[in-house]
């Protein structure tokens, strides 16, 4: 099977991510329909609020999803996920007051959250090294094409002369990924480091030789395997003489957390996720009629969809840090072009400036996408250790989408009342974590999950180049004999 079984794994639970990024796109679009606006008439802190209590829910989707993926298992949780994402689908949906649409969107996020986390850990503990990070970006990817498809949905919808209808639907359109995810999970392997974290080594063994098979060295899946087994033996003694807290007291272990952290921190404070809910109230600032708001959201998915794709083709060539840093420093400049071009909107009122700004915001989303769509998840997945990963992976997470949260509880305000220079604070952010990520962030390409730790000066118990074959179908032999009299 190998590789085709591998990708076809990767897209079942990839499936994962259209629920997320269909969900957090389509509130642009739905900002701009009358039949919304009719409905619940939102002032500008209402909108905030609604952008935000998604992100509320995400982080509360956090606290509960580690605990999920180590007990369950991460296709369990990804599952969990697709059921906690259709029932807040359909809250958004029905929704005939104000409060059950915040409801919805707070379940919605609640699955983002385990959605987010579990998919990526889910991913990389599947791919080979060399894939590793292709396939994650294939993650997110996906995550753009569901943003574009809910921004072309909502455009659509709104040629519809029932106004209910051009709301509603594009919202509900997201229950099809959720159902897709909860039966496709079916279809898919446990990941086998969970599995030998459970003393299931037979079922990982049998895995992995299904993952990874038809790799170049014809013994690769044995010796991963073998390399696994030892690493994670070595972490189950650490992991059972500290808590899971450990990881906020222990140095190394605190250097790994800082940096995933900083890499999914630094994806939310680049502007994007920001720009991409608020589209629409920024088109309209700009003079846009409602229907041209919606034909430039669809256009920005487009672009971040082109920009995702060129990130999934770079990510195991050039490595993570190049494009982290290529990415805050391009990033920084067009958005700073973008304001220049809205200040002189400000002043002069002319639609050639204004349409000038929303030409470099289509350059800003493509580069955003090139360079950062799937790096921090990719990164921040990779550098934390096994022991630690679904745990350290939701403290990341919960970080950064508590900056996103106060970025969209206030962006509409900013743009009532300081329009362009907020933009200014998004390169700030850019200039801050640049010599973080110059100074603190290793390469992680090519690499297996276990040998990352040779990064943080820490030990691999297993090398595979040191590993024979004949030393390794010895040591296979050994560990059969050894599950077959523990089974």
């Amino acid at each position: 099977m190998g590789r085709l079984y591998n990708w076809r794994c990767a897209i079942i639970a990839g499936s994962g991510s259209i629920l997320y990024g269909y969900d957090a796109a389509v509130i642009a679009g739905t900002f701009a329909q009358e039949g919304f606006n009719n409905q619940f008439n939102p002032s500008s802190k209402v909108q905030g609020a609604i952008g935000s209590v998604y992100f509320a829910g995400l982080i509360v989707g956090l606290a509960f999803v580690s605990a999920l993926a180590d007990r369950f298992g991460r296709k369990r949780t990804i599952q969990i996920g697709g059921v906690i994402g259709l029932i807040g689908g359909i809250l958004q949906a029905c929704s005939y007051q104000i409060a059950q649409f915040f409801v919805g969107r707070v379940i919605a996020g609640m699955a983002s959250g385990i959605m987010l986390t579990t998919v990526s850990v889910y991913q990389s503990e599947i791919a080979p090294p060399h894939l590793r990070g292709t396939m994650v970006a294939f993650q997110i990817v996906t995550l753009n094409i569901a943003g574009t498809l809910a921004s072309w949905v909502g455009y659509g919808c709104n040629f519809s002369s029932n106004q209910g209808f051009a709301w509603r639907f594009p919202i509900a359109l997201q229950c099809l990924p959720a159902l897709g995810l909860i039966f496709g999970c079916f279809f898919i392997p446990f990941s086998p480091r969970w599995l030998i974290s459970k003393d299931r080594q037979l079922e990982a063994q049998e895995v992995l030789k299904r993952l990874h098979d038809d790799h170049e060295d014809p013994m690769f899946w044995e010796k991963e395997y073998l390399q696994i087994s030892a690493q994670l033996a070595v972490e189950r003694i650490e992991k059972e003489n500290a808590k899971w807290s450990h990881m906020f007291t222990n140095r190394s272990e605190l250097r790994r957390l800082a940096l995933a952290v900083a890499a999914m921190t630094s994806v939310q404070t680049n502007g994007a996720q920001t720009i991409q809910i608020y589209q629409t109230v920024l088109y309209a600032g700009l003079g846009y009629t409602t229907r041209k708001q919606l034909l430039m959201a669809g256009i920005f998915g487009i672009c971040n969809t082109c920009g995702g794709s060129t990130n999934l083709l770079l990510i195991d060539r050039v490595g993570r840090r190049i494009l982290f840093l290529t990415g805050l420093f391009i990033l920084s400049v067009w958005l700073g072009v973008f304001s220049a071009c809205s200040a002189r909107y400000s002043q002069t009122g002319s639609t050639d400036w204004g349409n000038a700004g929303i030409a470099f915001v289509m350059i800003y989303i493509y580069f955003f996408g090139a360079t950062f769509a799937s790096s921090p998840y990719a990164f921040a997945s990779e550098v934390l250790p096994t022991k630690i990963r679904a745990n350290g992976m939701a403290v990341a997470l919960f970080f950064a989408n508590a900056v996103t949260l106060i970025f969209s509880q206030t962006a509409p305000i900013a743009l009532d009342h300081i329009n362009w220079k907020f933009n200014l604070v998004f390169i700030g952010c850019n200039v801050f974590f640049f010599p973080i990520v110059f100074f603190y962030f290793p390469e992680t390409k090519g690499l297996t999950l276990e040998e990352i730790n040779t990064r943080f000066g820490e030990k691999v118990e297993v090398e595979i180049r040191d590993l024979t074959d004949a030393q390794t179908q010895m040591k296979m032999d050994v560990a059969f004999v050894e599950n077959a009299e523990e089974k």
